[in-house]
């Protein structure tokens, strides 16, 4: 629930933000393929991991889409969007969330589109998220390796026969004369605009660091001189601001991350945190946090409102190799009742084995500002060389 006044004392004393939870909090993993087998995703609940349906989203494609999960049709359900990984047209898929004509739930597709040109082979990356200020998920996608990175934000007015992309709303570079492919998560990441973020990282060998954007959807009001602060808080209503960027490992780190954003430890408050995994060994997982609990609260409530910057800063809260430090990673987030639980996908140092694995993360003291990694159990463990791909909500 959003409200029209973002003054700190109303939002701090009488306001909250309210974050529905679907019935079914689902979540995918991409499945890469194999010679003779088509790549396929399988979408599990969160509530007890049990498996809801298995999609086969390019026919013939034998390598690793990407995976997100987003209400893009605004029926209160989560869907499936498929990006199409490197080899492949990129092209995005998006199944529907609630069983339809007679169809089991992912079965009908919403949406079938080219999101960059045809040569445009690298594999794709993609999320979902309120961009517009409409009540539906945008289609959020990032350009692949071989062409300069690009983010693009798809209208959330689907298309009504396939082949046909929905409206452009807006798209950016994120990274100035690079080419090494963008991976992009979103979502309510802090309190200092009110609004959903886009987050982007860069692909293997390029420094992996993070951005995050987000648009105000707001117009100078006539009159209002032009440039400054102005510019900054108000680019355009369809103009990509940069509201924070930093390196979570370092400028020695070129190896790729995925990226995730989630309600990890909800009850500590504070916005979706953001959490990073390396794609190559040692495969660290960093949760990033704009304020909470830990640090006493999110800091647009700590300062006058008549200083609040645009840019955001954000604070690590947790650090930890689920898998000895052996193996490169994909991370994603399922909402629970209380937060969300963490996903992170490795290959097992002991057996060799695929493995997805959920965790929590505890606060271990009262007064501890760093998270704990506490594991619930194993969602899959399969033959396989490399990590899973993983989408959450």
């Amino acid at each position: 629930v959003m409200h029209c006044h973002r003054l700190n004392h109303e939002d701090n004393g009488l306001m909250a933000l309210v974050n529905v939870i679907p019935a079914v909090s689902s979540y995918a993993v991409a499945v890469p393929g194999s010679p003779g087998h088509p790549a396929e995703v399988n979408v599990y609940d969160g509530n007890g991991d049990r498996l809801l349906a298995t999609v086969t989203p390019f026919p013939g494609f034998e390598g690793t889409p990407s995976v997100a999960m987003g209400d893009v049709d605004d029926d209160g359900v989560l869907d499936l969007i498929v990006g199409a990984g490197k080899g492949y047209t990129p092209e995005v898929v998006a199944y529907s969330g609630k069983a339809k004509e007679g169809k089991g739930v992912f079965a009908t597709e919403l949406a079938r589109f080219a999101a960059f040109s045809p040569d445009a082979r690298g594999g794709i990356s993609v999320t979902a998220t309120q961009i517009d200020g409409r009540a539906a998920d945008n289609i959020i996608v990032g350009s692949g390796p071989g062409i300069p990175s690009q983010v693009k934000v798809f209208a959330t007015q689907l298309p009504s026969s396939p082949g046909t992309a929905p409206p452009l709303f807006s798209s950016f570079a994120p990274y100035q004369d690079d080419s090494s492919g963008v991976s992009v998560a979103s979502g309510f990441v802090d309190f200092s605009s009110g609004r959903n973020s886009i987050v982007t990282a860069p692909g293997p060998g390029s420094p992996a660091q993070v951005k995050v954007f987000n648009f105000s959807l707001m117009t100078p009001l006539d009159g209002t001189p032009a440039g400054g602060a102005v510019k900054d808080k108000c680019p355009g209503p369809r103009q990509a601001a940069v509201t924070a960027a930093f390196m979570p490992f370092g400028l020695g780190y070129h190896g790729g991350l995925s990226v995730t954003t989630g309600w990890l430890t909800g009850a500590l408050g504070g916005a979706k945190r953001i959490i990073v995994g390396q794609l190559t060994g040692p495969g660290t997982v960093k949760v990033y946090s704009s304020g909470s609990a830990l640090q006493g609260g999110p800091k647009t409530y700590l300062e006058s409102a008549m200083q609040q910057s645009p840019i955001v800063e954000f604070t690590e809260a947790a650090s930890f190799e689920p898998f000895g430090g052996e193996s490169g990673v994909s991370v994603a987030t399922t909402s629970t009742t209380s937060g969300a639980d963490l996903l992170v996908s490795g290959v097992s140092p002991q057996d060799k084995t695929v493995q997805v694995l959920k965790y929590q993360f505890v606060r271990p003291t009262p007064d501890a500002v760093m998270l704990q990694a506490k594991q619930l159990g194993q969602v899959v463990s399969a033959a396989g060389s490399a990590p899973d791909v993983l989408g959450g909500d």
